[in-house]
């Protein structure tokens, strides 16, 4: 009898212990190495994250998961960002850091042809520093068009300085891979490529015209023809769908309209494409260009042409175009 009393309690406990792993491993994850780093996508469900938690070994179990989001009613109440687990994370740990939004790093998007306004515009909401203090440090330190766009991962506490380096950092190893001699470019050649990457970032759509648009402006500078780029008055007035005949006589450095060759600055932060083509631009004829509306355009050798091609593509719209002033 006592023997048999014994085996039952052993048994008991044998299946006790293994019950009480399993319900562990529910609620710890595999242990993880240090920096063990698990970017939680904005607009994404409950049962989404315990899939993205499961597969990075933070959890063991989705199933045990979701049942604590529904008991602790904090299912939808989940914060994106990128978050950092380390050791072994207890299952609790991770919900209530993902519900305070305890991120690790911020992640900041920032799209080819943005300027520095915009930058500032972004910062400013993700509590960095107003987008005011952001212009006057872009101004005084001269940042647009070396302000590379791309997406980058923060710490949570950066600093305006501390982001306006990295892509900078990231502007020249860039710029170098496209052009291995960068180094030995003078500062007004450098400037001249920027500045001209920049009005191609804005006037082309797609990245197979880039070459011709910039080959154009070439072209243009180099016959003492103004630039007439209806991007480079935006920069000064607003992003305006189309601009009046008002807008083109803009008293302001930037209008390409009324002043030869090439504004005083870059009027946004081209991606690499555009810096490609304005380091390496297209060798052609073509002096003129027009916007088919699709997000080609049609090139044309003379004045004549580009009327027509005015006249067919556009009738009375001023807009995306390069023509001869009168």
């Amino acid at each position: 009898m006592k023997r048999t009393i014994i085996v039952i309690l052993t048994v008991a406990i044998f299946f006790g212990v293994i019950r009480f792993a399993s319900f562990r491993a529910s609620l710890y994850g595999d242990i993880q190495p240090a920096g063990t780093l698990v970017e939680i996508p904005k607009n994404i469900t409950g049962k989404e994250i315990a899939i993205i938690l499961r597969e990075k070994g933070i959890i063991k179990n989705t199933r045990w998961f979701l049942r604590v989001l529904r008991k602790e009613h904090v299912d939808g109440k989940l914060r994106a960002g990128i978050y950092e687990f380390r050791g072994r994370p207890y299952l609790y740990d991770v919900i209530e850091k993902l519900k305070k939004g305890d991120i690790a790093y911020l992640k900041l998007v920032f799209p080819e042809g943005i300027t520095c306004h915009e930058i500032g515009i972004i910062l400013e909401q993700e509590g960095i520093c107003s987008s005011d203090e952001f212009d006057e440090f872009a101004k005084n330190e001269g940042l647009e068009g070396y302000l590379f766009p791309d997406t980058y991962n923060f710490p949570l506490k950066v600093s305006k300085e501390a982001v306006a380096k990295k892509m900078i950092e990231r502007f020249w190893q860039v710029f170098q891979q496209i052009n291995p001699d960068a180094s030995k470019l003078k500062k007004h050649q450098l400037n001249k490529i920027v500045i001209v990457a920049s009005i191609v970032e804005k006037e082309a759509e797609i990245n197979s015209e880039r070459p011709t648009i910039a080959g154009i402006f070439y072209n243009r500078l180099n016959r003492g023809m103004p630039l007439q780029s209806c991007s480079t008055i935006k920069y000064v007035i607003g992003n305006k769908k189309n601009l009046t005949m008002s807008d083109l006589k803009t008293k302001t450095p930037y209008n390409t309209y009324i002043h030869r060759g090439l504004p005083p600055g870059a009027i946004c932060n081209p991606g690499k494409e555009s810096l490609k083509a304005a380091v390496y631009p297209a060798k052609t004829p073509y002096l003129f260009f027009v916007s088919k509306g699709d997000g080609t355009h049609y090139f044309s050798k003379t004045y004549s042409e580009h009327l027509s091609a005015k006249n067919f593509y556009l009738s009375s719209n001023v807009e995306s175009e390069t023509e001869k002033q009168d």
